[in-house]
C-alpha cells in the first residue's frame, strides 16, 4: 500500500529517534539519565486524582461527551480565566475543551489551513506546528526565526500572508518569556491582518518562577485563540486534557473538526480539570502546584549553573519559565551523541527546526540528584 503523500512531508519525529537510540544504549547495560523529553516526574496533586476518581461515579461518565465540552466545565474554565487573567469569556461560544494542547493546536490548523497555504511557524519551535499544522494539511511552513539577539521573539512582519500563525510563550524550547510589548504587537498584528489566525500556545503559562506571572493574549485582543493544557500545570501529561479559548468564529470551526475526528475528552477527566482549576485563588495556584513548580525552578537553576561549567557549552540562556534549559554548543548532534555515550540524554536543537542547529535543549523533569550526576558525567 502507498501512504498519503502528506506523510512523506513529515520530518522524522525527533523524540522517536531519540527513544530508539536510547533503547540501544540501555541494551548495552548503560544507565541513562534522560534530560531529553519533558514528561513530568512529579505526581499530580492529590485533589486532581481524587476528583478523577469521584467523577467516575457520575451517572453519565460512561457516555459520549460533547465535542465542545461539558457545559459545567466550560463555565468553570470561564471563571478561572477571569480570575487568572481578568478576561471575561462566554462559556457557550468562547471556550472549547480539547484533548491536550497538541490536539487543540492540530485540529485548529485543520479547520483553517488548505493545501498550498502558508503556516507561520517559529523556529526553533514545537515540532507539531510544522508537522500537524503545515505538513499534514499539505501546506507550506513559513519559518519565523527566533534568535537570542531578539530575545527569541519573531519578527511578525515575516508572518504577513500566512493562514495561521503559531506563537508560544513561555517558549518551548528556549524557555523565553515575552514582554507585554510583544503581546501588544501581536494584538495589533491580529487586528490588522484578519486573514491570519493567531494561535497562541500557552501550555507553560503557569510554569513560571521568581514570582513572574505571564499574561494572556486575550487580554490584548479577541482576534486570537489561546490553547491551555493541564499537562504541565498539574503534572498530568497522560490525562490529555486542556482547552481552547478566544475568538468564537474560530472555535466554532474547531468544533466542526472535532465532531469528525474525536468524541471529546472523557467527562470524568473534564470535570476533574474543572475541580482542579477551582483550587486557584485568583492568580495564585494551589499550594500543591506551588510546591511542584518550586521544585522545577530549583532544578532548573541547578542545571543552568551546572551546564555553564561544562566544556563544549558556549552559552546557557537562563529563563524564569518552563521545564527547559536552552544552551549553545558548537555542534548539537556531536554534543548529544557524546553525552549519550556518557549516559546522559539531551535533545539536539535542530530537532526544533534548522535555526536550532548549534543548540541543545535539556529538561528538568528528573530529580536533583540525577541532574547533579548528569552534570558530573558530561564534565568528565
Amino acid at each position: 500500500m502507498k501512504v498519503a503523500n502528506r506523510l512523506n512531508m513529515l520530518p522524522p519525529y525527533l523524540f522517536s529517534e531519540l527513544e530508539a537510540k536510547a533503547a540501544g544504549i540501555r541494551a548495552q547495560g548503560i544507565d541513562l539519565i534522560d534530560l531529553g523529553i519533558a514528561d513530568p516526574d512529579l505526581k499530580p496533586p492529590q485533589f486532581l486524582l481524587d476528583a478523577v476518581i469521584s467523577h467516575l461515579d457520575d451517572p453519565d461518565a460512561h457516555q459520549y461527551p460533547t465535542s465542545r465540552g461539558d457545559p459545567g466545565v466550560r463555565r468553570a474554565i470561564a471563571r478561572w480565566f477571569n480570575s487568572r487573567f481578568g478576561v471575561s469569556l462566554d462559556p457557550e461560544r468562547e471556550i472549547v475543551v480539547v484533548l491536550g494542547g497538541k490536539g487543540g493546536l492540530s485540529n485548529l490548523a485543520r479547520a483553517f489551513v488548505d493545501p498550498g497555504d502558508e503556516v507561520g511557524v517559529p523556529e526553533p519551535g514545537y515540532p507539531v506546528y510544522g508537522g500537524a499544522g503545515a505538513a499534514l494539511n499539505e501546506a507550506y511552513l513559513r519559518p519565523l526565526i527566533l534568535d537570542s539577539n531578539s530575545g527569541f521573539l519573531p519578527n511578525l512582519k515575516d508572518a504577513i500572508g500566512t493562514k495561521i500563525l503559531f506563537l508560544n510563550y513561555p517558549n518551548n524550547p528556549t524557555g523565553a518569556i515575552a514582554p507585554e510589548s510583544f503581546y501588544e504587537e501581536t494584538a495589533y498584528f491580529a487586528e490588522s491582518h484578519p486573514e491570519t489566525l493567531v494561535a497562541w500556545d500557552a501550555a507553560y503559562s503557569e510554569l513560571t518562577f521568581d514570582g513572574i506571572k505571564t499574561p494572556s493574549i486575550l487580554q490584548f485582543t479577541q482576534k486570537a485563540v489561546e490553547i491551555h493544557s493541564l499537562s504541565k500545570m498539574m503534572n498530568c501529561t497522560g490525562f490529555r486534557i486542556g482547552f481552547a479559548a478566544g475568538n468564537a468564529a474560530a472555535l466554532d470551526a474547531l468544533v466542526r473538526v472535532k465532531t469528525q475526528v474525536d468524541s471529546g475528552a472523557p467527562v470524568f477527566i473534564q470535570r476533574a480539570m474543572a475541580n482542579a482549576l477551582g483550587h486557584y485563588e485568583g492568580k495564585i495556584p494551589p499550594p500543591e502546584c506551588r510546591i511542584s513548580h518550586s521544585e522545577y525552578g530549583k532544578r532548573k537553576d541547578l542545571l543552568e549553573k551546572g551546564l555553564q561549567q561544562v566544556k563544549g557549552i558556549e552559552r546557557v540562556y537562563s529563563s524564569p519559565a518552563t521545564f527547559f534549559v536552552w544552551a549553545a554548543v558548537e555542534d548539537d548532534l556531536a554534543f548529544v551523541e557524546k553525552a549519550m555515550n556518557k549516559g546522559v540524554i539531551f535533545t539536539p536543537g535542530r530537532g526544533f527546526g534548522l535555526p536550532g542547529m548549534g543548540f541543545i535543549r535539556a529538561s528538568v523533569t528528573t530529580p536533583m540528584d540525577k541532574i547533579e550526576e548528569a552534570i558530573s558525567r558530561i564534565s568528565d
